[in-house]
């Protein structure tokens, strides 16, 4: 009697365990790829941390910067499109090995609000110059260089990666961290200064980087005088913008009104025809005139308005690249 009270109460307990059925088991948790984030650490500013397994080097990120301006690095003249901005990464390299290295390998990448990855320019520079930087590092060696990333003109970059071959990576928070844009292009808007406008404000007289050239702009005025030959057309007059044009880059240069994106509009906002790339006192144009590094050269900008119209603003941009706004309404 016994024996048969135990087998019913084994036979009840084995008909609920298989009632309750995979409910009793604990399921396994899936597994996702790629969800994990690179090995590394969190680095600030001025910390000499180590980057690299195979191939170490210890980094040190000096500064980061802001910029709508040119970058040369070697033969490669770096300018931002009129919807990005540069931002230009200072840091040291130290070879901490006993044998010589090189800093292939070093990726850059910025990332921005929206999440997305811009990897520098595949190139270094040596701070303080435009040359590349090529050379091996010594043991003990440490050199200064210049990197760069086109990154978009709106909004702050919060982060920068620095990996180098597959080890752990370095993470740098760069909000409040990297410099803002430089005046005339700083976004009044953006309180951080890390918006770029893609066309500032100018004022005449002032000197502003346009692609290789630092442009002068120095008048605006009205002529009647000819020009190349010609009058001005019946009820018209020529508009003349001096400016003078510094080659900045490494290599002789011809400029054209290719060079760079010129427009007028007058007082009722009607755009005013631009004509010709005249000589700075010449009435003559402005061709095969190879201008050398280093070297300055003076121009006009020459356009055709109507007669007895008021100007309202001239925009002088790089062709793609950010630009500069006059007010010429004063003109009369």
């Amino acid at each position: 009697m016994r024996t048969r009270v135990i087998l019913s109460a084994l036979t009840l307990a084995l008909s609920a365990a298989a009632l309750a059925g995979p409910a009793a088991t604990k399921p396994a948790q899936p597994v996702v790829m790629g969800t994990t984030q690179l090995a590394g650490q969190t680095a600030k500013l001025g910390q000499a941390l180590t980057v690299g397994k195979q191939s170490p080097l210890n980094f040190t990120l000096l500064s980061a910067s802001y910029s709508t301006g040119r970058v040369l690095i070697g033969t490669t003249l770096l300018t931002p499109k009129a919807e990005e901005k540069l931002l230009v990464l200072r840091f040291t390299a130290h070879n901490p090995t006993k044998q010589d290295i090189n800093l292939s390998g070093l990726t850059l990448t910025a990332v921005d609000a929206k999440d997305v990855n811009h990897v520098s320019y595949s190139a270094f520079g040596r701070a303080g110059t435009t040359e590349e930087y090529r050379t091996n590092l010594k043991p003990a060696q440490k050199v200064e260089i210049v990197s760069v990333v086109r990154v978009p003109a709106s909004g702050v970059i919060p982060k920068l990666i620095v990996q180098r071959g597959d080890g752990p990576v370095l993470r740098y928070d760069l909000r409040g961290v990297a410099k803002p844009v430089p005046a005339p292009f700083a976004d009044p808007r953006d309180a951080s200064g890390a918006t770029a406008l893609a066309d500032a404000p100018a004022k005449l007289g002032s000197t502003y980087a346009m692609g290789r050239y630092d442009m002068t702009f120095r008048a605006v005025t009205f002529s009647k005088d000819e020009m190349l030959g010609r009058a001005a057309p019946a009820g018209k007059r020529y508009v003349l913008v001096d400016v003078t044009m510094k080659n900045a880059g490494l290599d002789a240069d011809s400029p054209s009104h290719y060079t760079f994106r010129t427009e007028l509009v007058d007082a009722d906002g009607e755009p005013v025809e631009f004509w010709v790339l005249a000589k700075g006192t010449r009435p003559e144009e402005a061709i095969n005139r190879a201008v050398k590094p280093g070297e300055e050269y003076n121009v006009r900008l020459v356009f055709v308005a109507p007669d007895g119209v008021g100007l309202g603003k001239l925009t002088v941009r790089e062709q793609g690249g950010h630009g500069v706004v006059f007010d010429v309404s004063s003109l009369k």
